[in-house]
């Protein structure tokens, strides 16, 4: 079965929160030390991959997608682009790449014993934004598209601070909201000849005699 789109950029955000935050807890596998979970459930499910009950690692979580009304007009969205042959000897379709833009809305949580790790982890998210933040993917691994991030929202302490029941960790979430784009392909025909005609027509209405003068064909190039 075919992987939606919106689960694509899913990893893509899981790959790029690790990268950019795991150093701040030294963690150095994604498939051990990151869920993909809302903050609930995000405890055991890395108890699950792990197989022990540990604190140090990242959970993400999709929130919500919505249509973007901003970015409708565009040509992407409207038209499409026009990508390859379906066949490069025929030429009889090509792929058409439509787009529906979207906002995704993000957020990842920090878990860790060491309270001053987090906050230079926030540190380094306040300042992204004037790193040109960008999740950048390659549709058919061809095809290059930057969706870009807006930080809507503070970090805030989600800890839960009953420790004698659940014992000391911190806990911070970081918003992120992502300019995406939902994609879809389709073929559509192409025109291999055009066939011109040039006529005189003589006569009086409507006993019109049209004469064939000439004939011109067009016919698309390889």
């Amino acid at each position: 079965m075919a992987v939606s789109f919106i689960q694509i950029m899913d990893n893509g955000m899981k790959s790029l929160v690790f990268d950019k935050f795991k150093s701040f807890l030294n963690l150095t596998d994604i498939n051990r030390d990151l869920v993909f979970f809302p903050k609930e459930l995000a405890q055991r499910k890395i108890a699950e991959k792990r197989g022990e009950s540990t604190v140090e690692f990242i959970s993400v979580w999709r929130e919500g997608i919505q249509f973007d009304w901003q970015r409708q007009r565009s040509t992407v969205a409207r038209h499409g682009i026009k990508m390859q042959y379906v066949d490069s000897l025929t030429k009889t379709q090509i792929v058409t790449v439509k787009a529906v833009p979207s906002l995704i809305n993000y957020r990842f949580w920090l878990w860790s014993r060491d309270l001053d790790s987090i906050m230079k982890a926030a540190e380094a998210y306040l300042f992204w934004v004037h790193n040109n933040p960008s999740l950048v993917l390659y549709y058919n691994g061809l095809y290059e598209m930057d969706m870009y991030m807006k930080f809507n929202g503070g970090v805030s302490d989600q800890t839960n601070y009953n420790i004698y029941e659940k014992g000391l960790y911190f806990v911070y979430e970081f918003p992120i909201t992502l300019e995406g784009w939902v994609l879809t392909s389709i073929n559509t025909k192409t025109i291999l000849k055009i066939i011109v005609d040039l006529y005189c027509r003589e006569g009086q209405s409507p006993n019109y005699r049209d004469t064939l003068i000439d004939e011109y064909i067009i016919e698309a190039t390889p």
